[in-house]
């Protein structure tokens, strides 16, 4: 018998590399010829997690190799501590047979996807998952270890400065960070307690430390109090909230005669490498649409803390603009409304753009 295990990390999101060599157990007399050519080929990919309430369905996709004299693929995962559950995979037979090759090509593979439940009540780690390939009349096991992500949780998030001490004349830059685990994406508000002012941040971005932080600007108008920073982890159509309580204050002299300038950001959340895509928006300057503004369009490659400035893009005389860009990195968009002597600066929301 021959077995050797291979490794498979599922994360939050996204894919999850196959690493090491084949792993395989073999019974009938078939068995020395299943060795060469094994019974999945290249990476994987899954995604499993332990969610906040509602039970979720955790993925496997493998590429099998000869699938026309497949006649089933069964598996099992075991949580750590708890019995095994059964997994389900997509797998039809084929109505004809044909005969293994020790080296398959592309052509004679199949992708195969496997599902199971994961309940609030699992616990994280190592799960130990089988796949059970028949072949007319033998059967083949394969091990994997799938790594299973513990709860998203909100540790932790601030603003800053705090307070926030606003100036006559001027815009105030303030910083959101968070501390975040497990999660898909990570938003946040800044929301006043008494009135229904607030600052959309967006999707903010996850940095080199692991912390999650966004950027935006208050006017010097903004209503001074107790204010609330809410933050969302959403992960599986699943939301947990956390709050942080901050402060701002009047600016010495009262605020001043400028106008309020706002911009909204879209983008496609997910692009293929190397396509051109759109980033587009409208500009306000008070409530009507903020004609021929030029503003600033700043790109932030994930998991690094700097903006780049990337380039002008001029608003129509419906006050909408846009800029075409090629996918290049995963990272983040937002749009900035320089201020004037007569208007005020603001930013838009945080956009996360996915290239894959």
């Amino acid at each position: 018998m021959k077995r050797r295990v291979r490794l498979l990390l599922a994360a939050a999101t996204g894919a999850a590399v196959l690493l090491g060599g084949a792993g395989l157990s073999a019974t009938g007399a078939s068995a020395s010829a299943h060795a060469l050519a094994d019974d999945f080929a290249g990476d994987a990919s899954a995604s499993a997690y332990v969610p906040l309430e509602k039970d979720v369905d955790a993925t496997v996709t493998l590429r099998l190799k000869n699938p026309g004299n497949v006649t089933s693929v069964t598996g099992s995962i075991e949580p750590p501590g708890k019995s095994a559950r059964a997994v389900s995979f997509d797998f039809t037979p084929s109505t004809s047979t044909t005969t293994p090759t020790p080296t398959p090509s592309p052509a004679t593979e199949k992708t195969v996807t496997g599902k199971w439940t994961i309940t609030k009540d699992d616990p994280a780690g190592d799960w130990k998952l089988t796949v059970n390939v028949a072949r007319s009349g033998s059967s083949y096991s394969t091990p994997f270890s799938v790594k299973v992500s513990g709860k998203q949780g909100i540790s932790g998030a601030n603003v800053t400065p705090d307070p926030v001490q606003l100036v006559k004349g001027r815009d105030t830059k303030v910083t959101v960070e968070a501390s975040v685990k497990d999660a898909g994406t990570v938003s946040a508000k800044l929301v006043s307690d008494t009135t229904s002012e607030y600052y959309d941040l967006g999707a903010l971005a996850q940095e080199s430390d692991g912390y999650y932080r966004g950027v935006t600007y208050f006017t010097d108008d903004t209503t001074e109090g107790d204010w609330t920073l809410e933050v969302y982890a959403t992960r599986g159509g699943q939301t947990l909230k956390g709050e942080a309580s901050f402060s701002v204050v009047a600016p010495t002299g009262g605020a001043s005669k400028k106008a309020k300038t706002r911009v909204t950001i879209s983008a496609p959340n997910k692009v293929t490498k190397g396509r051109a895509f759109k980033v587009y928006g409208k500009v306000y300057r008070g409530a009507k649409a903020y004609k021929n503004k030029i503003v600033e369009v700043y790109f932030k490659t994930k998991g690094t803390k700097t903006y780049k400035f990337m380039g002008y893009a001029k608003a129509t005389s419906a006050g909408k603009y846009s800029k075409t860009f090629k996918a290049k990195k995963d990272g983040y968009f937002q749009v900035k409304v320089p201020g004037t002597s007569k208007t005020r600066t603001s930013l838009s929301p945080q956009e996360f753009v996915d290239v894959r």
